[in-house]
């Protein structure tokens, strides 16, 4: 995790350290779940850098977190997708699609060309959850992946996401 970007709030910042400097995984989800409870700007700021933990049940713990949590910042959320590691770009594409992040659709034409598979395929099952004109335009790209996961993805998304229903 980032623990020197500017584009953090100081507060942000001394988290992503204290989390840096803890190797206990259950330690460091400990503290996101604490931080989790308190309602102030820079919490959802650190849960979306918490994506981009080496640890997966700390991912988890994050992603259910954010998947529920209310508003979402969708300008956090793209950012988080920007950026690596692929993993994050994937936990960040799953709370996308959960929340149907409509809004999200266009920045995704990056991501469904990113190099890692899984950030692919997650980009995938994402457009598939969010439907529309704009999803499905992309998912009809991605149909044609080189990667059959990946394509596979793609076809179960179009499936849900298009209106068109044969008997």
């Amino acid at each position: 995790m980032e623990t020197r970007d500017e584009r953090h709030s100081p507060i942000c910042r001394s988290f992503l350290a204290k989390l840096g400097r803890t190797p206990d995984v259950n330690r460091r989800r400990a503290i996101l779940s604490a931080c989790a409870k308190v309602r102030a700007p820079w919490v959802e700021e650190l849960l979306w850098e918490a994506l981009g933990d080496t640890c997966e049940g700390v991912r988890d713990a994050v992603l259910r977190e954010l998947s529920v949590r209310e508003p979402v910042n969708l300008e956090r959320a793209l950012d988080r997708l920007a950026r690596p590691p692929w993993y994050a770009k994937s936990a960040a594409l799953k709370i996308i699609g959960q929340r149907a992040l409509r809004e999200a659709v266009p920045e995704m034409r990056d991501v469904i060309r990113d190099p890692n598979t899984d950030v692919r395929r997650s980009a995938a099952e994402a457009l598939g959850e969010i439907g529309g004109e704009e999803a499905l335009r992309l998912l009809i790209g991605l149909k044609k992946d080189p990667n059959q996961f990946v394509r596979a993805a793609a076809g179960e998304a179009i499936l849900k996401a298009s209106p068109v229903r044969f008997s």
